[in-house]
């Protein structure tokens, strides 16, 4: 799908490059934080890397809303409906992320709460054997300079 003339012609192609990259770290963002999420990238768990604790969480939620915003200006002639949905989706998503500054315990993954003693999650979840050998844990271990044993 094409950006609308409108908009197209107004964007110079520089602005357009670092939009398209902007949308691709947004896109990653997503990805990562659907990872962490799944139980597939473990590190970011207690890493000082991060400022928050469950930002990797948030950020998927951030994530999300940034990209619904993205839709509705390029479904920008679409019904009226479709827009305020969009909108409506990305404001919900983008408190989902700021409720994930300090979450409740039923909003964190099972494995986070198990790692953290919860005492409803009695035995070790699934995904630490299912994802045991991640690639996208050890990339990230990598590329957030984490050094600890697992």
């Amino acid at each position: 799908m094409t950006l609308p003339l409108s908009i197209a012609g107004a964007i110079s192609t520089p602005r357009m490059v670092g939009a398209g990259i902007m949308l691709l770290v947004v896109v990653g963002m997503l990805f990562l934080g659907i990872c962490a999420y799944q139980g597939r990238w473990r590190s970011w768990h207690g890493n000082t890397f991060f400022t928050w604790a469950y930002s990797p969480l948030a950020a998927t939620w951030v994530a999300a809303s940034v990209l619904l915003l993205v839709a509705a200006m390029i479904f920008a002639d679409a019904p009226s409906a479709l827009l305020i949905s969009l909108l409506v989706l990305a404001v919900v998503c983008m408190g989902v992320a700021v409720v994930y500054a300090h979450p409740p315990r039923r909003m964190l993954p099972k494995w986070v709460r198990w790692l953290e003693g919860d005492e409803a999650v009695a035995e070790r979840p699934a995904c630490f054997e299912v994802h045991r050998d991640s690639r996208v844990n050890a990339i990230m271990r990598k590329l957030t300079l984490d050094d600890r044993q697992e």
